[in-house]
């Protein structure tokens, strides 16, 4: 009788550790020191128009939006590389899809819309799962899901041409939001022109 009491009590600690508030793992000083760090770093290594820029004819609220390019050099600096998996994915070569492809189109920067209907055969969609890997430990620091079809816009009227296009946009995709989210980037930069349309 007396174990299941001592069995009782350690469950019950064992709770209680487990709920109770997530405390911070560093000092708001050590916290204020690598956002400077940082910041610093993204200056000094990422080229404008190479590494991050803005993107014509997107959101013009001025955030920057990391590109690939910048990605990589920032996996470089934190000690990183991609692992990428292919989470989910729907492939027929043979499906007949009809669509309406809606193009934006900026004038003295006002969105309008023109319109094109056509049909095409095959549909590509992959859903990618990118995890940092850190170079040193082999530990896993941070991921991202990201998805890519051909049933968007830029790939509607060419499918049977784009399934490894699809297959790299959604890599990319869930690579530079790994990167943003791993890194703490998001007040800094955005994603490309993609997360845009």
């Amino acid at each position: 009788m007396a174990d299941d009491t001592n069995a009782k009590i350690v469950k019950t600690e064992e709770y209680k550790q487990t709920t109770a508030l997530m405390r911070p793992v560093v000092r708001a000083a050590e916290l204020v020191d690598l956002h400077k760090e940082v910041a610093e770093m993204c200056r000094a290594a990422l080229v404008e128009g190479t590494d991050y820029g803005v993107i014509p004819g997107t959101d013009r609220s001025g955030k920057k939006a990391l590109l690939k390019a910048g990605a990589e050099r920032l996996s470089v600096a934190f000690g990183v590389y991609p692992r990428y998996a292919i989470v989910s994915s729907e492939v027929d070569h043979d499906r007949e899809i009809a669509y309406t492809k809606r193009k934006k189109i900026w004038t003295n920067n006002k969105p309008s819309w023109s319109e094109e209907a056509g049909s095409t055969r095959g549909l590509y969609r992959y859903v990618i799962r990118c995890e940092l890997v850190s170079r040193a430990t082999g530990a896993v620091v941070a991921d991202s899901i990201a998805s890519c079809s051909s049933l968007e816009s830029k790939y509607i009227d060419r499918p049977r041409d784009s399934e490894n296009t699809v297959v790299k946009m959604a890599q990319k995709r869930a690579f530079v939001s790994a990167v943003l989210n791993g890194f703490g980037l998001s007040d800094r930069f955005t994603l490309d022109a993609d997360e845009h349309d």
